[in-house]
């Protein structure tokens, strides 16, 4: 039997963490909502955030209106140094679609 090596152009990326590590808490942090602009994310983004203000009221919650949105627009270096500018310690992404 003959064997066949095939070669991937593209190349792979090792995931070495799956997941950033995880705050023990809200309170007192700045949070970022970052919107996909996909199908409901402009009413779910807002309950999230109105949710998550009643249960941590000491915490900043930064409006999805403040950063560009779309799946491209979001995923940028652009959008990075915009979190890092605001002092961001947490980021949620809506993906509602």
């Amino acid at each position: 039997m003959h064997a066949i090596d095939v070669f991937d152009p593209s190349g792979a990326t090792e995931v070495l963490n799956l997941h950033a590590p995880r705050l023990d808490t809200l309170a007192g942090k700045t949070v970022a909502l970052v919107s996909d602009d996909m199908w409901q994310a402009h009413r779910m983004l807002p309950l999230v955030r109105e949710k998550l203000q009643a249960r941590f009221p000491d915490a900043t919650f930064i409006p999805e209106t403040e950063f560009p949105m779309g799946s491209r627009q979001m995923d940028t270096e652009e959008v990075v140094d915009m979190l890092v500018a605001r002092g961001v310690d947490a980021v949620i992404v809506g993906n509602a679609s």
